[in-house]
């Protein structure tokens, strides 16, 4: 994954915005709990994305849901729908193929305490993927690829602590 599809650098910008931001700390492709951007290359369009476990992880995941069209998240949808040209013959080619679509930058880790629940650590994450989608202008409404608001989830949160 890192090799094929992972941008390495010390900035990330957004293809929205033009607007660049200096990476905060060293992350890698076995980093967890961090929040991500893949781009697609082909229509200049941008997904931000979060996962508890490792991008390494995550990513093979979005991988095997795109080769079996299960369409879990927006980026994934995108592929599908738009049949970019995608070689599915070996993992070679899929991954050649594949790499010729899409770049991944990882953005930050997210600071959790290591009592964190699985729930606790979600929502910390979606909230500060709430924030990137915001920054990098990723939403639907800002020319960007995803369709959930994360920045809603700690609206709601915080409604439902002060009921």
């Amino acid at each position: 994954m890192c090799k094929n599809f992972l941008i390495e650098s010390n900035t990330f910008s957004s293809c929205h915005t033009e607007q660049t931001f200096r990476h905060k700390q060293l992350l890698t492709c076995s980093t967890e709990n961090v929040i991500y951007k893949i781009d697609c290359i082909i229509h200049n369009l941008s997904y931000i994305g979060y996962t508890t476990t490792s991008i390494k992880t995550r990513f093979s995941n979005n991988k095997s849901h795109l080769k079996t069209k299960n369409a879990s998240c927006e980026i994934v949808k995108h592929l599908i729908e738009l049949g970019h040209d995608i070689d599915f013959s070996s993992t070679r080619s899929y991954d050649e193929s594949l790499s010729r679509c899409i770049k991944v930058t990882l953005i930050e880790k997210v600071d959790l305490d290591s009592a964190s629940t699985t729930a606790e650590k979600e929502a910390k994450c979606e909230t500060r993927e709430g924030y990137w989608q915001t920054q990098l202008k990723t939403l639907h409404a800002g020319g960007g690829l995803n369709s959930k608001d994360s920045r809603k989830y700690v609206t709601r949160r915080k409604q439902t602590r002060s009921a």
